[in-house]
């Protein structure tokens, strides 16, 4: 089955690089997504291929029997990829309409996508499987769970659809790869200190406190802007007034207020499997691998030894891995 996915992801991701993107009537930022995916798109192929196998095989089901859930899908390639696959029903979620209206466009170019498509976060997801009386067996997200703000809230949802789903995520937020660690920490500095987005996280949380908190000196909102770094507007005024500092795992980690969206969260697997634990599920942790279809042979060649490294070397293998997939599944 494997080797088949992997066919069709190859004749796939061919169709797909033909497309001329630009031309389509679809907003400049799923452009610029796309634009910079492309020259990859053979390596996310993988990806998915991966992904969906896993999954496929942890449903013990035939293809054509399971519904599964592309969660935060994006430009829809995974989605497609599904149905080519011969997955019975798909399920498209984006909380961005930009995507939404580019995966429906996609859909009628390539004659292949997702059997329903919605636009919401985990609540509508919910809401919908149980209006329809749906239960998916399998969800997949790449590159997703490390900007979910409440991991907890998100769970619930999902796990209320079908208490024995399998859940597949990607995540490039690894806590064991030193260097990814190092990169991901510079990209959390810029998004407070403004050098990466603007306004930056800290200078809205600090004109939120201000305003919400007329009373306090610059040194008190300097203060608090500085202890409720992670927290979304509402959270940030329970914090002050219960004068309670939050925790983050991860000193660097940091969200925009307004939105509750992590710059790339790097979180320990212990608390994910804290989290799961509280839904009798449990979590198993593979290896990411890099791309190695690459312009220059000596580039390939060297990262396909490393890719051989990653698979052979047990733990130590963590160190080097580009991303790690969090297999969640019921105990």
């Amino acid at each position: 089955m494997k080797n088949n996915l992997k066919h069709i992801a190859s004749v796939l991701a061919a169709r797909l690089q033909k497309i001329d993107y630009e031309r389509l009537p679809i907003s400049d930022y799923n452009k610029r997504y796309i634009r910079n995916l492309k020259p990859a798109i053979g390596y996310f192929m993988q990806i998915y291929t991966e992904c969906l196998f896993k999954g496929i095989t942890a449903t013990g089901l035939n293809p054509s029997d399971i519904t599964c859930i592309d969660y935060g899908g994006g430009s829809g390639f995974l989605s497609i990829l599904a149905k080519e696959a011969g997955i019975g029903q798909v399920i498209y979620i984006d909380l961005n309409p930009d995507s939404v209206v580019t995966v429906q466009l996609l859909k009628q170019i390539t004659g292949s996508g997702p059997d329903i498509i919605l636009r919401g976060s985990s609540d509508t997801l919910s809401e919908w499987c149980s209006t329809q009386h749906t239960k998916p067996h399998l969800l997949i997200a790449t590159d997703l769970i490390e900007h979910i703000y409440n991991l907890e809230t998100f769970f619930s949802d999902l796990i209320s659809i079908n208490s024995s789903m399998q859940m597949i995520f990607t995540t490039a937020s690894t806590p064991y790869n030193p260097y990814v660690k190092w990169k991901l920490h510079r990209a959390m500095r810029g998004c407070e200190t403004g050098t990466l987005e603007s306004p930056n996280y800290y200078t809205k949380r600090y004109q939120y406190i201000k305003e919400k908190f007329p009373a306090f000196s610059e040194k008190e909102v300097s203060q608090w802007s500085n202890r409720t770094r992670g927290l979304v507007y509402p959270d940030i005024e329970k914090a002050i007034l219960g004068n309670t500092i939050p925790t983050l795992t991860d000193r660097y980690n940091t969200c925009d207020p307004e939105t509750g969206n992590w710059t790339e969260r790097i979180l320990p697997i212990v608390n994910y499997q804290a989290l799961l634990s509280q839904f009798h599920y449990q979590l198993k942790v593979e290896k990411g691998f890099y791309n190695t279809e690459r312009k220059s042979f000596i580039l390939s060649a060297i990262f396909k030894n490393i890719n051989h490294i990653i698979r052979n070397s047990g733990k130590p293998g963590f160190l080097l891995s580009p991303f790690i997939i969090l297999h969640c599944s019921k105990k």
